[in-house]
């Protein structure tokens, strides 16, 4: 017999002493062969775990731990986060439908424009906000409505005055012209002088990435 051979012999016999551990000659048989099939069961039953194991390790797919969390989701119309900021002057708010809502104080509107234009393109809407300097599109004509907005700005911002004396403006991003933004000039204290107020602001619809055509000459006064 060879040393390959011995060791298999030896194997087996070292199989076999495992399988009748705990058996002794006055064990009754029933005992004895009911031992036998509860071993077989263990061992089928470690060999399908080891097997799916590996095959969760093949293919990439974790047994076990926890789902992780879900990112806040992006608005659908914009592509942005929802966001709620709010300061003394105004609070800005990501609606559910994609608009974006702008509530301010009308003594306090014109306090901080670069914020307002930060906290407006932050939830998703394309604004370019100036005090005192009056912006439009090289193919624009000019032309104004008494309020101050220019062509299509009805479609896209609609607002309302509050009980408190507070403005409210809906924006729609989806009902602007693709390539362009919402231009806002506020008048600044001496031109509102001058208008008394109407207009207070000029809004536009500009293309982006275009160089515009700017002034500071301020819209005519609207009784």
């Amino acid at each position: 017999m060879t040393d390959m051979e011995t060791q298999a012999a030896h194997d087996v016999l070292d199989a076999l002493r495992d399988s009748m551990d705990g058996v002794t000659m006055g064990t009754p048989v029933e005992r004895i062969e009911a031992a036998g099939r509860a071993r077989r069961r263990r061992r089928r039953i470690a060999g399908v775990a080891t097997v799916a194991a590996a095959a969760g390790l093949a293919l990439g797919v974790p047994t076990y731990g926890h789902p992780s969390t879900a990112p806040p989701q992006a608005s659908p119309a914009t592509g942005a986060a929802p966001v709620h900021i709010r300061t003394a002057a105004y609070e800005v708010e990501s609606r559910p439908d994609g608009t974006v809502r702008l509530t301010w104080s009308k003594q306090q509107y014109f306090q901080d424009p670069a914020g307002l234009q930060a906290a407006l393109r932050k939830a998703g809407f394309p604004v370019l906000i100036k005090v005192g300097e009056f912006c439009k599109g090289p193919h624009d004509d000019g032309s104004l409505d008494p309020s101050g907005s220019g062509p299509g700005v009805r479609r896209v911002m609609k607002g309302h005055r509050q009980a408190d004396g507070s403005v409210v403006f809906d924006f729609t991003r989806s009902a602007m012209p693709a390539g362009t933004e919402l231009f806002i000039g506020y008048l600044n204290p001496a031109q509102l002088a001058v208008t008394h107020g109407r207009p207070g602001s000029v809004e536009r619809l500009v293309p982006i990435g275009t160089p515009l055509v700017c002034t500071t000459q301020a819209p005519p006064p609207h009784a």
